[in-house]
């Protein structure tokens, strides 16, 4: 029976390397052979670079777009058309944020998953509608003055964690339509409206769990409490 093959994808930016380095040097050690990752970053340049840090190994991809939260949409679309023969060996993509701690990530040697679109699974609706919209306006760092105007899904993914199958994968990449080049974007909802469009259902996780929002201090508490007998058996 074959493995199935994961590819774990984790927008950020240069400024976040601390994020990026506390991944790295905690839950990411852990993740098994079957899993490869990628970091994607936004800028001038568009090149991959295969790198090993301590026998951790992991591709930083750099794409041709403005880096800045409202294009990670852009970022995401621009890598999945970019790498397309690059991602047809996987079964699945992980979407992580890079302030996220995956909890249990060792346990992809043997998972098994169902469904086209995984996460943690959200309604919209008149009560939380407004707060969505200016989601990304409301938080000070982001420096965004505009609020998310396009066309919401009825239901979406959480866009810390989410995964996307094969068929999913391809839905993407083959959509023509206008919420790819929005201006101001959250790839969460963009994905989410795009899926729905497709009719592909989501699927609660109930098999990989995580931290979000974390600052690098937590993830290395984290790591200690959750990875520390794995650590220790090595």
């Amino acid at each position: 029976m074959m493995t199935t093959q994961f590819a774990l994808i984790i927008p950020t930016f240069e400024n976040n390397i601390g994020f990026k380095l506390a991944a790295l040097d905690t839950y990411i050690k852990h993740l098994p052979k079957n899993v490869d990752v990628f970091f994607i970053y936004g800028g001038n340049n568009d090149t991959s670079i295969a790198c090993d840090k301590n026998g951790v190994k992991f591709t930083d991809i750099y794409l041709p777009v403005p880096d800045q939260i409202i294009n990670n949409h852009k970022k995401l679309f621009l890598f999945f058309k970019k790498y397309k023969k690059v991602l047809k060996k996987y079964d699945y993509v992980l979407k992580l944020d890079d302030d996220t701690f995956l909890l249990n990530g060792d346990i992809l040697s043997n998972i098994k998953f169902t469904g086209d679109y995984i996460g943690t699974k959200v309604e919209i609706n008149e009560e939380n509608e407004t707060i969505l919209r200016y989601k990304a306006v409301n938080v000070k760092t982001y420096k965004i003055r505009e609020p998310y105007i396009h066309d919401l899904p009825k239901y979406y993914c959480k866009g810390e964690f989410f995964i996307l199958s094969k068929k999913s994968l391809q839905v993407l990449m083959s959509y023509k339509g206008k919420l790819k080049k929005v201006k101001s974007g959250l790839d969460d909802l963009i994905i989410g409206k795009i899926l729905e469009e497709a009719e592909i259902k989501i699927n609660m996780n109930k098999q990989l769990f995580y931290e979000h929002p974390c600052n690098e201090q937590q993830f290395y508490k984290l790591y200690t409490q959750n990875y520390e007998l794995i650590s220790t058996s090595n």
